[in-house]
């Protein structure tokens, strides 16, 4: 198992703030770098400060578990509620994901015995490494809006943003956005803001005690994927390549992709890729 171990401590050296871990973490740890990314994504609501977001995360055995929880949970001074996510992999499923952590933000939303109108008003937001929509735009925002007059929205209280790092446009955002998003894809530090967040990033990946639990986490993912087989991979491997291919993703894209968000190397997508291609003909 010396080779997992290694692989898991490339991994770490190579993490960035996509890691689910750190950018959990980075967050949970500083109240000023979530008021501040808050108000670069949400200028319009005038967040003046956040309370403090560890009273959800120490219900939860450690930080790497999926489970249910959320990667930042924070409250305003008005009582608004924010669960920030970090999507690496494009699952084809962040709608179902978004409604899933809204029912769960709108849950905590009302008191008992308080009456509907005093619901608080609840913010989900992606941070994702794709282009989900595919419109090559850095922000999207999704409402509810009645079927037979798409002019009328409902007011659910519920607000969902998308930011896309991959975008190439950023006229329609903000210098800070545009950085921000920047870093989470490059990793490279444009203004005050980044250059705070690499900073901490530096520090958390200097803590033993976070080492520890990725270490932990990606050595046990590591040991399921070794004892599964070659069999399971390749089944894997070409439901993913299924999948992409299905979206219209070319074969050069496909391995991009693939090599981005998983250990599938060059070579096995490529294999599979011609292996699916000549059964479908």
């Amino acid at each position: 198992m010396w080779k997992i171990e290694r692989e898991v401590e490339l991994k770490w050296q190579q993490a960035t703030i996509k890691n689910d871990l750190i950018f959990t973490w980075l967050f949970f740890e500083n109240k000023k770098l979530t008021l501040r990314l808050l108000q670069i994504i949400l200028p319009e609501l005038n967040i003046k400060k956040v309370g403090d977001t560890q009273r959800e995360n120490n219900q939860k055995k450690n930080k790497i578990y999926r489970g249910g929880r959320f990667d930042v949970l924070a409250e305003d001074e008005k009582g608004r509620t924010y669960d920030i996510e970090m999507q690496v992999a494009n699952n084809d499923d962040l709608g179902k994901r978004i409604s899933y952590y809204q029912g769960k933000l709108s849950a905590k939303s009302l008191n008992e015995g308080e009456k509907f109108f005093e619901k608080r008003d609840t913010y989900v937001i992606f941070i994702c490494d794709f282009d989900y929509f595919g419109l090559n735009l850095p922000m999207y925002h999704t409402t509810t809006r009645l079927e037979e007059d798409i002019n009328k929205v409902v007011d659910t209280g519920e607000y969902n943003v998308i930011l896309n790092s991959r975008a190439t446009d950023f006229s329609t955002v903000s210098t800070e956005v545009k950085a921000f998003l920047k870093y989470v894809r490059d990793n490279k530090v444009a203004d005050d803001f980044t250059k705070s967040l690499d900073k901490e990033v530096v520090k958390i990946k200097s803590s033993t005690e976070v080492r520890e639990s990725f270490m932990t986490w990606e050595e046990k993912l590591a040991e399921v994927e070794y004892y599964a087989g070659k069999k399971e991979r390749k089944h894997n491997i070409i439901n993913s390549i299924k999948k992409l291919d299905k979206k219209g993703y070319n074969k050069e894209k496909i391995i991009d992709t693939l090599t981005a968000v998983t250990d599938f190397t060059e070579e096995e997508i490529s294999k599979h890729y011609d292996e699916v291609l000549t059964k479908q003909k």
